[in-house]
């Protein structure tokens, strides 16, 4: 498993049970999104749009709780795929 999808793995995971992501997090982790994979990449805009979200989700909790499950969507999605 490439290092670059065991840090979104755990990242989504993270946010997914409650936690937090940030932008400059995110940009060091993966700093060339566009070479990720599809599933990868997918997940990487899941969570880029989370660390632009966070005055919607301190607003709206309904839209932090479909937020979170939409990152264990990507978690099972990159888990099925593998490495």
């Amino acid at each position: 498993m490439s290092a670059t999808r065991a840090f979104l793995l755990e990242a989504l995971d993270r946010v997914a049970r409650g936690g937090d992501i940030r932008e400059a997090e995110l940009d060091a982790a993966v700093p060339h999104p566009i070479a990720l994979d599809p599933a990868e990449k997918n997940a990487w805009v899941e969570l880029s749009h989370w660390t632009d979200d966070n005055d919607i989700r301190e607003r709206d909790e309904r839209y932090a709780a479909f937020k979170r499950e939409r990152m264990r969507d990507h978690l099972t999605a990159l888990m099925l795929k593998g490495s």
